[in-house]
């Protein structure tokens, strides 16, 4: 379902929209599909499987820099198929 297509948005928020937008986030992520949108375009994730996260915080100048971000292949196969497996079996 891996199909290239970008979503981008900048604006300057208050803080009571920014934790609006981290909760849907979040609430996405529990429901396994977030869905980014404008007025002229959206975007629909299906976050599913192992997830990459990281996160950054700086501070310089006076000005705070905090980032998220999140990855995952849409593509990537369910890693315990090829999981290792020991049996121990009694001597007959």
């Amino acid at each position: 379902m891996s199909a290239d297509d970008e979503f981008r948005h900048e604006s300057v928020q208050d803080r009571r929209s920014i934790v609006k937008y981290l909760k849907a986030l979040t609430a996405g992520l529990e429901a396994g599909r977030i869905e980014l949108g404008t007025a002229d375009h959206t975007l629909a994730l299906e976050p599913d499987g192992m997830l990459e996260f990281e996160i950054q915080a700086k501070r310089k100048g006076g000005r705070v820099k905090v980032g998220l971000k999140l990855a995952w292949r849409e593509d990537e196969e369910d890693p315990s198929a090829d999981a290792l497996e020991i049996k121990a079996g009694s001597p007959t």
